[in-house]
């Protein structure tokens, strides 16, 4: 059985950002969810009570005042993080707990004021997180702090898998190990998609009499507060 903690991140710039929040926004929207009765159990974090986009909008602006320049269109203001483990470990683990370690590494590693926004989302094929990050770092968007070597990002894979060795899971190997081309969010996203549809359509051939119904997860009340 694979016990793999997954982490992938997906760097952006500010046009990218309105298209991010839609996401999570809209997600009757999304196609081939594969649990949608259990959106209630998804939950969410924000640190402002305004989208992303207005936030970083507001922190560009500030650099733009304190520097007497303009922003670059292509910088990195934005980085998502896609937080999982393999899903045959999803009855293993306790996702409350799950979820609190996963926010208290976000916060350790970057910062309590970085993590504009999370959610967790119950409603798709494999449970799991997604963590916006600023890059906004001493008066300046500055992504080059946490990912501008190759030696930051063994790091970060590294601590993260470190922090949920506690459920079980571990690293996976890398990809200098493996020989694996790196797989982008963008190409994750759909690879998941592709799966999905792939069974939905095999269980669609198939009659099944036996399913069980999947009880909703009670969400505690303390999960953010490595946050307060």
């Amino acid at each position: 059985m694979s016990n793999y903690a997954i982490m992938r991140f997906q760097k952006y710039k500010i046009g990218s950002v309105a298209n991010i929040e839609r996401h999570q926004k809209y997600r009757e929207r999304l196609h081939n969810r594969a649990h949608p009765e259990r959106e209630k159990e998804n939950i969410s974090y924000s640190q402002f009570n305004e989208t992303m986009t207005k936030t970083l909008k507001r922190a560009i602006k500030a650099q733009e005042k304190s520097t007497g320049k303009k922003v670059r269109k292509d910088a990195v203001v934005l980085t998502e993080f896609v937080l999982t483990f393999s899903p045959e470990m999803e009855s293993e683990i306790d996702k409350n707990e799950w979820i609190k370690a996963n926010v208290k590494w976000l916060c350790k590693t970057f910062g309590k004021d970085k993590l504009l926004k999370l959610f967790s989302n119950a409603d798709e094929k494999t449970f799991h997180i997604h963590a916006y990050i600023s890059t906004y770092h001493n008066g300046k968007f500055n992504a080059s702090k946490y990912f501008g070597k190759k030696s930051q990002i063994i790091e970060l894979q590294d601590s993260y898998a470190e922090s949920m060795a506690q459920f079980g899971l571990i690293r996976g190997e890398s990809k200098e190990q493996t020989g694996a081309k790196h797989q982008t969010l963008h190409e994750w996203h759909k690879a998941e998609s592709e799966r999905l549809e792939k069974e939905l359509i095999e269980m669609a051939n198939n009659v099944l009499s036996d399913e069980k119904e999947i009880a909703p997860q009670s969400i505690e009340s303390d999960i953010f507060d490595e946050l307060r």
